[in-house]
């Protein structure tokens, strides 16, 4: 069997930050299970959110950055998706990978039946950092965020195994706490796969 593709999604500017430390902890539980990680570093990668006209309701492809985001959704079996909760929502480069990367014609098509999902991926881990808390995050939103990922953007497509990590309280945080994340998303990391290998082993679609 051919190694599980799994894309993995960081949004944050900062090198330094507990989520950039998260997703780094996620490519190495990823690629120590032989898994073939296909790295969206939207900053780093200097992504362009804006999405131009001639993107807007259709399935070309502006750019070449763009173009290989689209090619690493079409082949993956997974996603992980690292972002902070700014404004209980996410950052904006991230909604402009969703608007350019995620959209109609690539990720799901409308037909005579209904909406229906274009993406091979079945699973997702999404990993949110925060300083507040989630009953904060209820209270403003309630399940908001998770409605987007689980129903909009990634159920659309066909994912329909969702999963979440959330740390709250990141200013306050201890070093050693920040270690017990990095384990937490490692053995995530590490239970996805083994889920999406047997379920790639069953031929379940």
């Amino acid at each position: 069997m051919s190694a599980p593709v799994v894309t993995l999604v960081l949004a944050h500017p900062s090198a330094g930050s507990l989520s950039a430390a998260l997703a780094r902890a996620a490519r190495a539980a990823l690629a120590s299970v032989g898994a073939d990680v296909r790295v969206h570093d939207l900053y780093a990668d200097g992504f362009d959110p804006r999405m131009p006209t001639c993107e807007v309701g259709t399935t070309e492809l502006a750019d070449e950055l763009v173009a290989r985001y689209v090619a690493d959704v079409l082949a993956t079996d997974a996603f992980v998706i690292v972002h902070p909760v700014w404004f209980f929502n996410v950052p904006a480069i991230l909604k402009g990978w969703i608007d350019r990367v995620m959209r109609e014609g690539i990720v799901y098509a409308h037909g005579p039946a209904g909406m229906a999902g274009l993406l091979r991926a079945r699973s997702a881990l999404l990993v949110n950092t925060a300083n507040g808390g989630e009953e904060l995050e209820r209270g403003f939103g309630g399940d908001a965020l998770v409605n987007l990922w689980e129903r909009v953007i990634l159920g659309t497509g066909g994912v329909t195994d969702f999963r979440r990590l959330r740390f709250g309280g990141v200013a306050a945080s201890s070093n050693e706490l920040r270690q017990a994340w990095l384990a937490e998303v490692d053995d995530a990391v590490r239970s996805l796969v083994v889920d999406v290998r047997n379920r790639l082993a069953r031929g379940d679609g």
